[in-house]
């Protein structure tokens, strides 16, 4: 089961209790379940866990995920990808505005830092909506960036 911290779900009301005006249409959730991609699993990884996509009437967007079966005591560049995980391993990175900056204000990057257990959680909050082609997030390994595991969101 999907337990956010309480820090994830106090962003998580803040976002949506401070800016959406009254009588408007309620966030637009997408989840899914982590899953290690072939080339993870030929490095010996298993990753589980779950994440969640939350888009708020206000116009932010708030992406969450908890996993396990990393190496201890790392951070995982991760990244909203804009296809599905069985789709060209998700594609490339969704940007809010396509073809513009690589960077974590155009792109969703919730970096995923695990803890001694292997346990990890990142979450990011973006001042924009992210268009329904915001299909998936994939946790990349370190240095090297290869694609470790992915999340379908629907």
């Amino acid at each position: 089961m999907f337990r956010p911290t309480i820090k994830v779900l106090a962003v998580a009301a803040l976002a949506l209790a401070s800016a959406a005006p009254a009588g408007s249409q309620g966030a637009i959730v997408t989840s899914g379940e982590v899953n290690t991609f072939a080339q993870g699993v030929g490095l010996g990884y298993d990753i589980t866990g779950k994440a969640r996509m939350i888009r708020t009437p206000s116009g932010k967007t708030i992406v969450s995920l908890q996993v396990k079966g990393l190496d201890p005591n790392t951070t995982y560049p991760t990244h909203v990808h804009k296809q599905a995980c069985s789709n060209g391993n998700a594609g490339g990175h969704y940007q809010d505005v396509v073809g513009g900056a690589v960077d974590a204000s155009n792109e969703s990057w919730p970096t995923v830092s695990s803890n001694a257990a292997g346990n990890g959680q990142g979450m990011v909050v973006n001042d924009w909506y992210a268009r329904p082609e915001a299909q998936a997030i994939v946790i990349h390994s370190t240095p090297t960036s290869i694609r470790l595991a992915c999340v379908d969101l629907s």
